[in-house]
């Protein structure tokens, strides 16, 4: 009796054992359909490799290092309205009041002459403008037809060397006053004239 009991204990074991190997295998298939479903299905998302997510950091952080801020773009756009060159248009002395640009006021003309007062209701001269990178150079052509001054030497004058120079700045212009030259030489008996009422800081009419 009991080599039946122990026999039929035995068999019991094995039946188990195979009912349990069975379900083992039938997990482990099911879990390799799964994996195989996932990553055979485009639109189902997956993790990120780290090569991936390390290019995506580095893509960001160079945007967010290039990209300008509205404080940048207004600092640029500043600078280039200081280190440009000066427009076509009338630009007055500062602490001047010369509304109708009788004499303390540039006209730039970037094509033909402008009339320039050296000194007021006597000397007046015709001048053209040359740009030279951002700085605009000022030449002497003629004495202008308001001109009452026959005493100096007009025809002596140069007219291809610069009696002043112009520069750019973020409120108009600041004008250098250099003075008549003959002969390539600064004329010093005649440097003066054009000076005091030319030379400073301009701001754009």
């Amino acid at each position: 009796m009991r080599n039946y009991l122990i026999l039929f204990s035995l068999a019991l074991v094995l039946v188990s054992c195979k009912n349990e190997k069975e379900n083992q295998d039938t997990d482990d298939i099911r879990m390799t359909e799964q994996e195989n479903e996932g990553y055979s299905n485009p639109n189902q998302d997956m993790p990120d490799s780290p090569r991936e997510t390390s290019r995506n950091t580095n893509e960001e952080d160079w945007e967010r290092e290039n990209m300008e801020s509205p404080d940048d773009l207004s600092d640029a756009n500043s600078e280039e309205e200081s280190t440009g060159s000066v427009s076509n248009s009338k630009y007055v002395k500062v602490d001047e009041s010369d509304v109708n640009c009788e004499c303390y006021c540039v006209d730039i003309i970037s094509s033909g002459q402008s009339e320039l007062c050296l000194k007021e209701n006597e000397i007046y001269i015709n001048a053209r403008f040359s740009q030279s990178g951002n700085t605009t150079l000022v030449y002497f052509s003629a004495p202008s037809a308001k001109n009452t001054n026959d005493e100096l030497p007009w025809e002596d004058f140069d007219t291809n060397t610069p009696i002043a120079e112009i520069t750019p700045t973020a409120d108009g212009m600041d004008l250098d006053w250099k003075g008549f030259s003959i002969n390539g030489e600064l004329a010093v008996d005649y440097a003066i004239y054009g000076k005091k009422t030319l030379e400073g800081s301009y701001k754009k009419q």
